[in-house]
């Protein structure tokens, strides 16, 4: 009874086997068929809910892949990053030329990808001499080769001209001599809003002058405004929750709100303890300290960065007089290198600086841009417990025509050792590197949506999609030739990641 039993048991599994494999061959059959031919099945069909989900979770440059398979995928792409407000990408790191003489290619860095794009004439429109002096948001603040001030998406080319700085901010020196000195009058500039969707920027900040003085425009402004009482000696600006936070020379922390005509100071919180000098290896003299505000998902931090004014080739901080030496007729050439950043914690209760030994899982990026904090479980490609920096010594950036830009790197929490997060024969960066989030954001308008991106395309060297007329570009390193098909294999992918990773 048993052995019987399991023989039809045996017969009854083989039978199984053998219609599963039927099944499976016909399944494939029936599906190759189907998707064969191109005209049998529109993948443009597929849903602009799902492709929506697909678009929240993906990086910037594919989001452009996205838009290059077809209208109706341009048009869920379009529509996903209207009612988006975060951009799911880490900075890149925006490079000049790595051609002597190149003055119209800008390079972008994608640390995700670790792989440069170059893009032709992005600052073309305004000059041959553009200065950056900030970057929220996915946009530039920048001054044009005349010194007036700009915001720029240098993804887009779309831009919002501010109002000129008054000349009362910069007197006795005259307006003409003024684009001059540009590249060391304003220290950083911030926006309180995202201007993509609806062209508002909300308020625009800058430390500005010899002073370190604030002075703020309002969407609509004509003019630039100081701001009142004690103007000065300001190291750090950042918005939060729509209100400014302002750091200053004594680590106290002023917080100011934009709810009437002029900004009013709410909060200033002065910390009873005070940053000291950290190194002996350092000596007092032969360093300079630079200041940063930065809030990251519970606490503000201050970091304090720590340069070598003069540094030689085995990375040690010597004294000016070292570059002098009596067999060599030039003089050696020693440039300024960042050696050390500590990381404090402003208890706002106690108003206490509390030394940070760990960021965590946290990720700063500091230099000219809005001070910013990411996750590293959100962005796996960034290193944990570290600080991405770039050059922001604006009053040296033309003392010496052999470097200038050059000081960027990762410096990380865990051994105090400071990396290259790329790779450069370079040692003049000019203009020097800057974070930027890219933002791919579009204009509403389709004519001027095709104008804005037909320039896009072009200098990326992206194949062209029906939707925009001009010629392809078959060498593309972005797209590598993706069409419907690597359309729907590249959603049905992201779609599976997606799902794996909730």
């Amino acid at each position: 009874m048993g052995e019987s039993f399991r023989k039809r048991r045996k017969i009854l599994g083989e039978r199984l086997r053998k219609r599963r494999k039927i099944s499976s061959k016909a399944w494939k059959a029936e599906t190759e068929a189907k998707y064969s031919s191109s005209s049998s099945y529109s993948w443009s069909d597929l849903p602009a809910e799902l492709l929506g989900l697909i678009l929240r979770k993906v990086p910037f440059v594919d989001t452009i892949r996205c838009k290059a398979v077809c209208s109706s995928w341009r048009s869920a792409a379009t529509q996903s990053q209207a009612q988006s407000h975060s951009i799911q990408s880490t900075p890149w790191l925006m490079l000049p030329s790595d051609q002597e003489g190149d003055f119209t290619t800008s390079r972008f860095f994608n640390l995700a990808e670790k792989k440069v794009y170059k893009i032709k004439d992005v600052f073309g429109a305004f000059g041959d001499d553009v200065w950056c002096v900030g970057s929220c948001h996915g946009w530039l603040v920048m001054l044009d080769d005349e010194a007036n001030p700009v915001i720029f998406n240098p993804f887009s080319r779309v831009h919002i001209q501010l109002p000129l700085i008054p000349v009362e901010f910069f007197k006795p020196i005259g307006r003409s001599k003024f684009a001059q000195i540009k590249k060391d009058f304003v220290s950083k500039a911030i926006l309180f809003a995202d201007p993509s969707h609806s062209n508002n920027f909300g308020v625009v900040v800058m430390i500005y002058g010899t002073l370190s003085s604030l002075a703020f425009c309002k969407q609509g402004d004509t003019t630039w405004t100081n701001f009142v009482g004690e103007n000065r000696g300001y190291y750090d600006i950042i918005c939060h929750d729509n209100r400014l936070y302002a750091l200053r020379y004594n680590c106290s922390v002023e917080v100011w709100e934009f709810q009437s005509a002029l900004p009013t100071k709410i909060l200033s919180i002065e910390p009873t303890t005070t940053l000291k000098h950290v190194d002996g290896n350092l000596p007092r003299d032969k360093v300079s300290t630079q200041l940063y505000l930065v809030k990251t998902s519970s606490d503000f931090l201050i970091i304090q960065r720590t340069i070598g004014n003069f540094v030689n080739a085995e990375g040690d901080v010597v004294d000016e007089s070292y570059l002098l030496s009596s067999s060599d007729t030039q003089p050696l050439v020693c440039p300024y290198r960042t050696k050390l950043f500590c990381v404090y914690k402003l208890d706002l209760g106690k108003k206490l600086l509390v030394k940070v030994e760990s960021l965590k899982d946290q990720v700063v990026f500091l230099g000219g841009n809005q001070s910013m904090s990411l996750s590293s479980h959100d962005f796996s490609e960034c290193v944990s417990n570290s600080i991405y920096f770039t050059d922001d010594r604006w009053s040296e950036m033309d003392v010496d025509y052999l470097y200038g830009g050059h000081d960027f790197g990762l410096f990380n929490l865990d051994d105090e050792e400071i990396r290259p997060i790329y790779h450069s024969d370079l040692e003049k960066f000019d203009p020097p590197p800057f974070w930027i989030t890219p933002n791919p954001w579009m204009e509403n308008n389709e004519q001027k949506f095709e104008k804005t991106y037909r320039a896009q395309w072009e200098s990326l060297s992206l194949p062209a999609p029906d939707w925009v007329r001009f010629p392809v570009d078959l060498s593309s390193e972005v797209f590598a030739g993706v069409g419907p098909r690597l359309g729907l294999w590249w959603a049905l992918n992201y779609l599976l990641w997606w799902v794996r990773s909730e």
